[in-house]
């Protein structure tokens, strides 16, 4: 009976590194994804800016790059906390 219970446990200890494991994993993809993303958005962002010509305009892109700068360091200091890399 013991060792039945021994066995339950190791593959429930088992099952649940696999499951932490597999969640890192997806947190890892959203981070990588997220910064595509903000990399994204600022060339698009910058090719905004080279065309505008309203001074309102230009200053909604300014104020538009700083926050996604401000989210890019975000995702970098949190990349760099789980000591993430785009190879794994």
């Amino acid at each position: 009976m013991e060792l039945a219970m021994r066995l339950t446990t190791g593959v429930r200890q088992a099952a649940a590194r696999k499951a932490s494991a597999r969640e890192e994993e997806q947190n890892r993809i959203r981070l990588l994804e997220e910064l595509r993303e903000v990399r994204r958005l600022l060339a698009c962002n910058e090719a905004w800016f080279q065309l505008e010509t309203d001074l309102a305009m230009v200053e909604a892109c300014v104020f538009e790059r700083r926050s996604l700068l401000a989210r890019s360091r975000a995702l970098l200091e949190e990349a760099k906390r789980r000591r993430l890399t785009a190879a794994g």
